[in-house]
């Protein structure tokens, strides 16, 4: 099961191998299907005019939503 949604903003953790990849904000723009080794997303940096497909474990939540979710808990 996804952990994020279509339409979230979240941070793209920098590549760890051969890719030009580069860290930054990105949006979710589709969820993919599982296909039993890890879960993927299509997501759109802001710094990129291209879409990359990335496995969950390159996102984590963004700065600001995780001050958004840590407020809404007091």
């Amino acid at each position: 099961m996804h952990k994020y949604s279509v339409g979230q903003v979240l941070d793209l953790l920098p590549n760890r191998g051969a890719s030009s990849r580069k860290a930054g904000e990105c949006k979710i723009v589709a969820l993919l299907p599982y296909e039993g080794h890890v879960i993927q997303y299509r997501v759109q940096s802001t710094a990129e005019s291209h879409q990359r497909i990335v496995s969950e474990n390159d996102l984590k939540l963004a700065s600001a939503e995780v001050l958004q979710l840590s407020a809404g808990q007091d």
